[in-house]
């Protein structure tokens, strides 16, 4: 018992990590733009570089985490975290910023990758659900990073300062938490460097992207919006991410309940449309309150779609949970590669108020698709677990 505790905790100081340093790059996104002079479409294109290391790093991440156990990759992977943060506030220039968000990148898709397996592993020594909690706490410290973000913004205290702070108690963090023990329920692996997913891990991966492409958007367009849409004060201008991580922490914490009251393709046809309704609040009422209100029925919605996903993977009789989360997520995190080239491109054209809309169209397939998942549409013959 006393193991197992101790167990749980290491991996949720992990997550907990790694969300806090995902949430400082975002919440100082307008700094690094406003520094480097980028216009909506060139940021755009800047930020591809992320969704471009996580795309072209997910087969190399697999591979490690099979053959060198989650544990050992997640404490790696994090420290690489942390060092390539505090260097993106000094990039000279806009090619060598675009280098180490490709980096950035790809160190982010092995730190997921590790934690999302170990979380699997984890769940074998437990009866109830717990993913889904794991990711609670990943959105609980991305809410206590962009609250850090808004402090250093209001003391206009540079992003030299606050990435190389964030990225040193990373570090600490990691050497005091880290696993001595690494006795899994896994043994490493010998499998192929990247694994086809069958049509039932395809079709949970097309999910995976809407949920991702959303996602993705919030984390790098919403505080843009305040400030060039809604013309916010600076001291508001996170109010709208502020208000998504708050919705998208709670529905993770207490997804697992939900998720055993209502079933997995129920929750997810209902998460799709709460995120619908809250982008159409979002673009036809343009003022703080209205707008932080959308992005709290977003973050509701978006909450527990990708522990869902997840955790059905994870089941899959094919092959083991970490190949099998990787081939969702290859799929999944092409709505990560395509959100800020979309977004940037269509705000540049049509203003970012317009290109807000395409997010109506992505959150409302999630339901489409989640209709799908229950009627076994591309699937029959590929069930693996029972929805």
């Amino acid at each position: 018992m006393l193991i197992r505790n101790k167990i749980r905790v290491t991996t949720s100081v992990f997550f907990f990590l790694s969300g806090i340093v995902t949430s400082t790059w975002s919440s100082r996104i307008p700094d690094i733009q406003r520094q480097l002079h980028l216009s909506n479409a060139e940021l755009g294109g800047v930020l591809f570089s992320i969704s471009a290391g996580l795309v072209c790093g997910l087969p190399i991440s697999s591979w490690l985490v099979a053959k060198y156990a989650s544990i050992k990759m997640m404490t790696i992977s994090t420290i690489l975290y942390a060092i390539l943060v505090s260097f993106l506030s000094i990039a000279p220039n806009v090619y060598l910023l675009i280098v180490l968000l490709f980096l950035f990148g790809a160190t982010r898709n092995l730190v997921s990758m590790a934690a999302n397996t170990n979380s699997i592993e984890v769940q074998y020594l437990h009866q109830k659900p717990v993913i889904a909690t794991f990711h609670g706490i990943w959105s609980m410290a991305c809410f206590v990073g962009i609250a850090i973000g808004a402090f250093m913004i209001s003391k206009t205290i540079s992003p030299f300062w606050h990435f190389i702070s964030i990225g040193l108690i990373t570090i600490v963090g990691v050497f005091i938490f880290k696993r001595k023990d690494r006795k899994t329920n896994f043994k490493p692996e010998k499998k192929a460097f990247f694994v086809k997913p069958d049509r039932y891990l395809f079709l949970l991966g097309l999910i995976a992207f809407c949920a991702m492409f959303c996602e993705s958007s919030m984390f790098d367009w919403s505080i843009n919006y305040y400030e060039k849409v809604i013309h916010a004060n600076k001291d508001y201008v996170t109010f709208g991410y502020s208000s998504f991580i708050i919705m998208l922490t709670l529905g993770r914490l207490f997804g697992d309940r939900v998720i055993a009251r209502l079933g997995f393709t129920r929750v997810l046809w209902i998460s799709g449309l709460l995120m619908t309704a809250g982008f159409i609040i979002v673009i036809a009422f343009p003022s703080v309150l209205f707008a932080s209100a959308g992005f709290l029925l977003v973050g509701l919605g978006s909450s527990i779609i990708v522990p869902i996903i997840y955790s059905l993977a994870g089941k899959s009789t094919k092959m083991s949970a970490g190949y099998a989360i990787a081939s969702v997520t290859m799929v999944g995190y092409l709505g990560f590669l395509l959100s800020p080239l979309i977004l940037g491109g269509l705000s540049e054209k049509f203003g970012m108020q317009s290109a807000f809309g395409f997010l109506i169209v992505i959150s409302g397939t999630i339901s489409i698709l989640a209709i799908g998942l229950q009627k076994g549409w591309w699937i029959k013959e590929n069930r693996t677990t029972k929805l």
